[in-house]
């Protein structure tokens, strides 16, 4: 959203000192409680996404006690939709994917002298920012949504 908005003329210091938080949303399809669950093995996993997106939802799970300390990437279920009487394509409402950067000293720093895309991203991470797709991945393997949605609802 920075890098944006400064390409549409806003000057950096005026977003700086104004900006106090930045949320981004999608909506995936929430799964019915008739679900099919299933693993992700390493290659498939790669396909989608970096070990370090994996590991960072992962780590997620584990301090909200969802797997347990001593689990792996490799013993965390997914879940599928299955048609049922009630859900007849397995998805029934919608819930929200997340992303909020909060503007810290640092993020606000660097959207006054650089502003790239990349800078802003690597220093919300490193204060503990969940990225959408590391929040999806989440709530995937909470069983809320499949994979599938969550990379559908973030190639938009």
């Amino acid at each position: 959203a920075i890098p944006r908005l400064i390409d549409m003329g806003v000057e950096p210091f005026l977003l700086a000192s104004t900006i106090r938080v930045i949320v981004g949303q999608r909506l995936v399809r929430k799964l019915c409680e008739t679900k099919e669950s299933y693993a992700l093995d390493k290659t498939t996993r790669a396909k989608i996404a970096s070990e370090e997106e994996f590991s960072t939802a992962f780590r997620a799970l584990q301090e909200e006690k969802l797997v347990k300390q001593s689990s792996s990437l490799d013993d965390i279920s997914f879940y599928r939709p299955l048609a049922s009487a009630e859900c007849e394509d397995g998805y029934k409402s919608r819930i929200g994917i997340h992303e909020v950067l909060a503007v810290s000293p640092a993020i606000r720093d660097i959207m006054l002298h650089s502003s790239t895309t990349d800078a802003l991203e690597a220093q919300a991470k490193k204060e503990g920012m969940l990225t959408m797709f590391e929040d999806g991945l989440y709530k995937a393997a909470r069983g809320i949504t499949s994979i599938e949605e969550v990379l559908r609802a973030i190639s938009e």
